[in-house]
């Protein structure tokens, strides 16, 4: 018999969390002569710029950025206080495992701080993490059918499986004015900024992929009354991407990072409008395109007159797939020891995920830093802060991918033991079942041996759990003569505890 198999080239993207890159570094800072003395450094903030990652040949990844800090003190004249801005370069490199050309970059500042060394001299210290995505390209070849003579019998199976098919991104500008109310006063100082990004939708319309996303950007502002104040307004803004995908079974999961910004007091029209901020971003987009597919293959085969030698091979799929939201409301409390007369700004960093599996079921745990500056009962701006940790919940335990967000602005107010915050986290989730598929690779024929070449008629019962297949293959017959010889129509019409006749099959 000559054999002959048909097969299909399967092509996908396999994603794997590299070992996260933890690194520290220091600067100093001189006072800029503008500045008066510094008394007491109040609080130090700081924005991770991932400027570029490039992966060589071999495999090895090079990552360059900036942390761009500011650092808000009080003076040692005066009760104003005042900012100083650092730029701190990092660079770092690792090896991806092997076969990885393409990789997302995802920056978490775990901590940052200033003290100083006199008072026109300040050291920072930032400790960064780097977690990151290897994106590598696999190709299967699946076996869909075989050609013999009618002595061969072939199982097909079938799945459906979600796919990862591309990895895009890209870089654009965006440019936005905040407004100021007109019943507050101009600005004379933006003491310090902050731009949340976070996905709203995407959705594949022809060969486009349309990402659409919110920024959110946070001012802490001095008027010109010397009051400091916080400004904060969110704004939609949408990227289109070329893409190869299915409208109908393509999908896609988009994140955004900032690897630039800039806020400055004017409009395009007026740089002398004080009501007005621009906000000018460099945005990095990046999407992970899927697409559900139907995979078909052959499970298994045999001959009834030689003897195959297969060789296998595991497809994984991941099957069931689905997509939720859930939305955790959490209050917290950050204790100040003195009263508080007054909120000026608030804010909220989010930690990377940690999958968990416990008793009560599956989930995400994740480190919040919570941050307000408040005016006390003398009017000094003082720093309430701390780190909890939040536990999210999802619906099993098979969740794929989590990712949080904070959509909304924290709510924070005076409380009687200190500041009280008031946020929502969104936790967005998918999960599926993934499984293992046997399938065949390659097969070698070979002639039986003549003592193998016929069996006589067997009766045995068929096991719990035991295939007609396995058993036609096992006696080198064929499911329909087993079926035929018991006078049924059907497997199911089998029973289980009564023997069965295994006939001879007759070529």
């Amino acid at each position: 018999m000559e054999l002959h198999l048909k097969t299909e080239q399967f092509t996908y993207y396999e994603a794997a969390e590299e070992a996260p890159l933890s690194l520290e570094t220091t600067q100093e800072a001189i006072v800029p002569d503008s500045c008066a003395d510094v008394e007491r450094i109040v609080d130090t903030t700081g924005v991770v710029l991932v400027h570029s990652k490039d992966v060589g040949p071999e495999g090895r990844l090079e990552i360059n950025g900036v942390i761009k800090a500011t650092v808000l003190f009080l003076p040692e004249a005066g009760r104003e206080p005042g900012a100083v801005h650092i730029s701190i370069p990092f660079h770092t490199a690792c090896e991806l495992r092997e076969g990885a050309g393409r990789c997302a970059v995802r920056p978490w500042l775990r901590s940052i701080d200033s003290r100083l060394l006199n008072p026109r001299k300040m050291l920072t210290r930032a400790d960064l993490v780097l977690e990151i995505t290897a994106y590598r390209q696999r190709t299967v070849q699946l076996c869909t059918a075989a050609e013999g003579d009618d002595t061969l019998q072939v199982l097909e199976d079938q799945a459906e499986t979600t796919v990862l098919t591309d990895v895009a991104e890209r870089e654009f500008p965006y440019v936005e004015e905040m407004t100021v109310s007109a019943s507050r006063r101009g600005i004379r100082e933006i003491l310090d900024s902050r731009t949340v990004l976070f996905p709203s939708e995407t959705r594949i319309i022809g060969s486009k992929l349309v990402l659409k996303g919110i920024v959110r950007g946070e001012l802490l502002c001095r008027d010109t009354a010397g009051e400091v104040f916080h400004l904060s307004q969110e704004y939609l803004f949408s990227q289109i991407m070329e893409t190869g995908a299915s409208e109908d079974t393509g999908f896609a999961r988009a994140s955004f990072c900032l690897t630039g910004y800039d806020y400055t007091i004017g409009s395009e029209n007026d740089r002398d409008d004080d009501h007005v901020v621009t906000m000018s971003l460099h945005i990095r987009s990046f999407a992970e395109i899927l697409e559900k597919r139907r995979l078909r293959f052959l499970a298994d085969m045999y001959s009834l007159t030689q003897e195959l030698e297969l060789e296998r091979q595991t497809l994984t799929v991941w099957e069931d797939t689905r997509s939720y939201t859930r939305k955790q409301n959490l209050r917290e409390v950050l204790e100040t020891g003195v009263g508080v007369r007054q909120v000026a700004a608030a804010w909220i960093c989010l930690g990377p995920c940690q999958r968990q599996q416990g008793e009560e079921g599956a989930g995400v745990q994740l480190p919040v830093q919570l941050k307000a500056l408040y005016l006390d009962e003398n009017d000094q701006l003082q720093l309430a802060e701390k780190t909890v940790q939040v536990h999210g919940e999802t619906d099993d335990s098979a969740a794929g991918r989590i990712a949080v967000s904070c959509p909304g602005e924290a709510a924070a107010g005076p409380a009687p033991e200190g500041v009280e915050l008031r946020f929502a986290l969104e936790f967005a989730v998918d999960t599926g079942v993934r499984s293992e598929k046997p399938c065949i690779a390659q097969v070698k024929c070979r002639e039986l041996p003549e003592e193998e070449a016929a069996s006589s008629i067997v009766l045995r019962k068929l096991s719990p759990g035991v295939r007609l297949w396995d058993v036609a293959k096992q006696y080198r017959t064929t499911a329909a003569d087993i079926l035929a010889a018991n006078a049924v129509d059907s497997e199911e019409a089998l029973s289980s505890d009564k023997l069965i006749l295994i006939p001879r099959h007759r070529i």
